[in-house]
């Protein structure tokens, strides 16, 4: 009798670890799943991008766009079939951004930081105070430290050497004048000294995430009238913000020892790429329909160079390369505008992202499980899509009604099991994990 009670223990234990589910899962479809993250992100923009409220029905009704999802994902991988070009592009940013995210959490953020008020109200100043600033960027400290006693002498110098040292036009022109220049605009260490430091006086250098600076703040504007009531609205989102600041300073240190281990620039060929990209990132912003034949001409020289010498080195690191084909990646999915500002800083920050990502897979990160999942949620929005363009060639039809996507999903579920947890949903929402 013992035995027999032995046994249906052992079958219940069994039994209780197979149904045991991750708190992440909010349900699994076939050999997939829906995470918290899949929803977070897809509901977090409803809510923000629509007139819609939070509600039950909302928020299931999420969950079953994911779960559809998901489901003619599978049905394209049996069905073999394979992204686009643009599908696997999306798809190879969207791996290397989860790796550099999984070695964040791993390695560079930093848990608990604690924000003081003090802290914080400082930060809402600068937040209602414009500098207008300039610095001088080398990536070597030595050569700021020997020029920074000379200009500290003598303010007249600073043009000088911006000069001697930026290979950038539009910086060299402006003796590497910045503009007026808004609170949460630069890198956070910059910021933080920019924002303290004297009218006219020259501080440095100073280490940000692609390099070392001396600044030069020329004035300040700030908002006189400014009230507690305005402080303490704006609070809770500042502190966040702070949060994030100081987390990217840490992660900024540790991205910085690994830039100081042999790198090597190709600083000729970098800037004369840049400014090939520069030219034609402006045009296109501006959306120039009245440029001469001759500059037409040139740009098409331009982008015709770059496509040939895509495979060119700008770049090297102890553990890897970086070419133009890697900066221009990185570039079509950044902010045009951003890199006009400052195309040599867009420059450090793609060779910094191909760096950490490089470092991110020789630690073994590829085969991290929350790496793995990031990436296949976002090949499954591709391959979804791509099922449903097999099933409207298979019926010579573009579009599908509302009951002929309800037919082939009901058919989809009888061939792929689909288990919704609930308790996991409801708990995401209990743990303020969504903000309306």
């Amino acid at each position: 009798m013992i035995k027999i009670h032995f046994i249906i223990l052992v079958g219940l234990f069994f039994h209780a670890c197979e149904k045991r589910i991750e708190p992440d899962i909010l349900a699994t479809i076939g050999t997939s799943c829906v995470t918290a993250k899949d929803f977070t992100d897809l509901y977090s923009n409803k809510l923000i991008n629509t007139k819609i409220k939070d509600s039950q029905f909302e928020r299931e009704r999420t969950l079953d766009e994911l779960i559809r999802t998901k489901l003619f994902a599978q049905a394209a991988r049996s069905q073999n079939l394979s992204l686009d070009s643009a599908g696997q592009s999306r798809v190879l940013l969207s791996k290397e951004l989860a790796l550099r995210e999984e070695l964040y959490d791993q390695i560079i953020d930093q848990k608990n930081l604690v924000i003081q008020d003090s802290t914080v109200r400082k930060h809402f100043r600068w937040k209602n105070t414009e500098i207008s600033l300039k610095h001088i960027f080398h990536q070597e400290k030595d050569v700021l430290d020997t020029i920074a006693p000379l200009i500290r002498n003598d303010l007249s110098l600073f043009d000088y050497y911006a000069k001697k040292l930026f290979k950038d036009k539009v910086l060299n022109n402006s003796g590497g004048h910045l503009g007026w220049v808004p609170y949460n605009t630069l890198d956070p260490n910059i910021e933080q000294v920019a924002f303290s430091m004297p009218v006219d006086a020259i501080v440095g250098p100073v280490r940000s995430s692609y390099g070392w600076h001396l600044l030069l703040k020329l004035d300040e504007r700030k908002q006189m009238i400014i009230s507690e009531e305005d402080y303490q609205n704006s609070k809770l989102d500042l502190m966040q913000l702070i949060l994030k600041k100081q987390s990217q300073i840490r992660a900024n240190d540790y991205v910085n020892g690994l830039m100081s281990n042999n790198v090597n620039i190709d600083d000729e060929l970098v800037i004369s790429t840049l400014q090939k990209i520069r030219t034609i990132v402006y045009e296109k912003a501006e959306n120039n329909q009245s440029i001469n034949l001759k500059t037409r001409e040139r740009l098409t020289d331009f982008m015709i160079d770059l496509k040939l010498n895509s495979g060119r080195i700008l770049a090297t690191f102890q553990r890897g390369s970086f070419s133009i084909n890697d900066l221009l990646n990185h570039l079509r999915n950044s902010s045009p505008k951003t890199f006009l500002n400052n195309p040599i800083q867009a420059f450090y920050f793609a060779l910094r992202d191909k760096i950490l990502t490089i470092e991110a897979i020789n630690l073994g990160l590829l085969d991290n499980k929350q790496v793995q999942r990031k990436i296949q949620s976002e090949e499954d929005q591709y391959l979804a899509r791509e099922y449903l363009l097999f099933k409207s060639a298979e019926k010579d039809k573009p579009h599908f009604s509302e009951k002929e996507i309800s037919t082939i999903i009901n058919q989809l579920k009888l061939e792929h099991k689909v288990t919704i947890y609930h308790d996991n949903l409801d708990r995401l929402f209990q743990r303020n994990a969504i903000q309306n």
